[in-house]
């Protein structure tokens, strides 16, 4: 067998995969905010008590390519994955009695954005979480994670790791706990 050969082979091989492990995901990748949990000493910087809003940043659908290969990918649903950001930041708070109410003066606007998905022998992705506040200040949390087994899972955790890293972002804690 040549060199040349095996090469090809090889070649041919991981096309092969990479297009199988394209198709096993759906074309969107959605985020479920019960996939995990966020780390129980998170919230250990905030004051107990105090009422904050938590508003969404993109007013609707926002669909963009998280992963391409040629002509297909996979893509994500940006108001959706800020969702649920929110989702599992809102719960933290309120277990610190940090009750989340739209209509609170205290506002953080969330925005996720330049989230990237790659399939391989894991599934790796990243993803910044950006945080506005109601004083004109913000925060930025950049994150990556690995899942061996579904995109939606290494998102998932990419998020998770970002709301948690949120919650001891010291401009977070300063003006939550103003």
């Amino acid at each position: 067998m040549s060199i040349r050969w095996s090469r090809r082979f090889a070649k041919g091989v991981v096309v092969l995969l990479v297009g199988a492990l394209a198709g096993c995901a759906p074309p969107v990748i959605k985020t479920n905010p019960d996939t995990f949990e966020v780390p129980k000493d998170a919230t250990k910087y905030l004051h107990e008590g105090g009422t904050v809003a938590l508003n969404n940043a993109y007013p609707a659908e926002t669909k963009v390519k998280i992963w391409v290969y040629g002509d297909s990918g996979w893509f994500g649903d940006m108001k959706q994955y800020t969702d649920t950001a929110i989702t599992m930041l809102g719960r933290e708070m309120q277990k610190r009695s940090i009750a989340v109410d739209p209509k609170a003066q205290k506002t953080v606007t969330l925005r996720v954005y330049d989230v990237s998905a790659s399939p391989g022998w894991v599934i790796h992705s990243s993803l910044t979480l950006e945080a506005v506040y109601g004083d004109g200040t913000k925060s930025m949390i950049m994150t990556k994670n690995s899942s061996p087994s579904d995109a939606w899972r290494s998102v998932d955790g990419s998020l998770m790791y970002a709301v948690t890293q949120l919650l001891g972002d010291d401009r977070f804690v300063v003006y939550v706990n103003k």
